[in-house]
């Protein structure tokens, strides 16, 4: 796709701009044309039809949907890869939860751009600190371009990343982080940085840029972590992880240095999670701003007895919440997650369906959940049940999970890209906790040490991990653990038990792993 548009024959035409929406035409470069290589009303449609796509998709092995096909062949030419992006801007609607989920398939699916054509709708949306701070913002056309520069960002990382994070982009962006912008803007404003951040040359351009504020932006957002607003609450996480992580304020200290751990005894494992999950800093908020469908259990496992806990819904998109055992497997990049194997079981309230063995079953009778709501997950282990419900109105018993699994059930979730979710272990008093029968919480019994209730930015543990002696008889996957396994029928040795239970390939052999037997047994 690196061809120069110049290239082309065909004569030019200004980029089609839909009717319905004339402050959006008002917005455009006219200096900038392009050719038009197919109707921009067939495009829109694709576009939109994109959303019932991204909703309805189930199975991650089942053949790429027609609009995805003809959107990827349209895109396969420099000019129809540039219609495609501006169609996107300019049709996906704000409320739809599916919006930024259905630019990400898209700009992953179709054909890498080369970094012309990436300045180039830059050019085509005069992408600069006025553009945003000066007349009416059209919150929906400004949301799906950082939608857009975030996607483009993660696929061109390395020097074309550099190329188009021109000083125009970045004023644009950083325009947009103050509490005076819509919070869908300033969110997304947040994901595209870091992003592009993935690149450290961008990194220092960035870090530096944030620091000549007379106040840094980061530290204004981030005070919004705890907001009842759902979306100001997201742009306040995506701040504080921002500034734990990627942009460090000299004098400010890191989240996990001052947060209030005492009574929490359950938390997500921080250690037991897919790669690019975040997760707060008292260990109890997680979100995922990756395509890829990132997981994570939590530190209490349990083996007898009637257990609860609730998920706080953040954000109304895909999340698949409830149970897994060590035995489910995380992986992120082939789209399978919690409920997606015969060793977990979980519910999705944006498409209402739950998950067993990759197999779904649709639930009709409750509303999709929306931000505020409440997912109560129920395990009784004498009764051999699980129990969903929303808001204290019962889902689903399910009770398939336990035909492969008699215990080591763990709280369990898995989150699908710009999807946020908080958890409630028992540390504080239950919304609509079980009345017709007697439950345990997690926190009540749970016990950490002070160290294993850190959840420390993961540059930090990385670099403790190259400082630290690495004993003889380490697991070779994650040196922390003991090597305590041996995956059967290969016989391969040298992995501890929670490295093991992410392996569906022997990694020495890639031998399918049907047993793991412990080495002391």
């Amino acid at each position: 796709m690196g061809d120069c548009c110049c290239k082309e024959k065909e004569p030019d035409e200004t980029i089609y701009t839909p009717t319905s929406t004339p402050a959006v035409s008002a917005m455009i470069d006219n200096r900038v044309r392009i050719p038009r290589l197919v109707d921009p009303k067939i495009v829109d449609q694709l576009v939109l039809e994109m959303l019932t796509v991204a909703a309805s998709r189930v199975d991650t092995d089942e053949e790429s949907p027609v609009p995805l096909v003809k959107l990827h062949v349209i895109a396969d030419k420099e000019e129809g890869w540039i219609q495609m992006v501006t169609s996107m801007v300019n049709v996906i609607p704000l409320e739809n939860p599916f919006g930024p989920t259905a630019i990400s398939i898209l700009l992953d699916d179709c054909p890498l751009p080369s970094k012309e054509s990436v300045i180039k709708v830059t050019r085509i949306y005069g992408l600069s600190a006025e553009r945003a701070t000066t007349g009416e913002v059209n919150t929906r056309v400004e949301r799906n371009i950082c939608v857009a520069l975030g996607c483009i960002a993660e696929k061109l990382v390395g020097p074309n990343s550099m190329a188009i994070l021109t000083n125009d982009t970045l004023e644009y962006l950083l325009a947009f982080l103050t509490p005076n912008s819509p919070p869908s803007v300033t969110l997304f404003a947040l994901i595209a940085l870091e992003k592009y951040a993935h690149t450290t040359e961008n990194k220092l351009t960035i870090k530096n840029r944030l620091e000549e504020f007379d106040e840094h932006p980061l530290l204004r957002l981030e005070k919004f972590a705890d907001s009842d607003n759902y979306l100001w609450r997201q742009v306040g996480f995506c701040a504080n992880w921002l500034l734990d992580n990627l942009f460090i304020v000299e004098g400010r200290k890191l989240s996990y240095e001052i947060v209030d751990m005492s009574g929490i005894n359950a938390l997500l494992n921080c250690h037991d999670v897919s790669e690019y999950l975040q997760i707060s800093s008292n260990g109890l908020e997680a979100r995922c701003d990756s395509y890829s469908f990132e997981s994570v259990r939590c530190t209490f496992q349990v083996d007898s007895g009637c257990w609860y806990y609730e998920s706080i819904i953040i954000t109304s998109g895909v999340m698949q919440i409830g149970w897994a055992t060590k035995n489910s497997h995380f992986l992120n990049d082939e789209g399978y997650g919690i409920g997606d194997d015969m060793y977990s079981l979980s519910y999705d309230g944006c498409r209402k369906l739950v998950w067993y063995n990759a197999k779904p079953t649709k639930v009709n009778h409750v509303p999709a959940w929306r931000p505020g709501d409440v997912l109560g997950c129920l395990i009784d282990l004498n009764t051999k049940e699980v129990i969903f419900s929303l808001n204290g109105q019962q889902i689903s018993i399910c009770n398939e999970i336990f035909e492969t699994t008699k215990y080591g059930f763990f709280a369990a979730a898995s989150f699908m890209a710009y999807q946020q979710c908080r958890f409630n272990f028992g540390y504080e008093p239950f919304k609509f906790p079980p009345t017709d029968r007697k439950f345990s919480a997690f926190n009540d019994f749970g016990e950490l040490t002070d160290e294993q209730k850190k959840v420390i930015p993961r540059r930090i543990y990385l670099e403790q991990l190259r400082c630290s002696s690495v004993k003889e008889d380490s697991c070779t996957l994650c040196f922390d653990d003991t090597a305590c396994c041996i995956l059967e029928p290969c016989g391969h040795r040298g992995f501890c038990s929670v490295c093991t239970s992410q392996l569906k390939d022997c990694p020495m052999c890639r031998a399918d792993i049907l047993n793991v037997k412990r080495e002391n047994t």
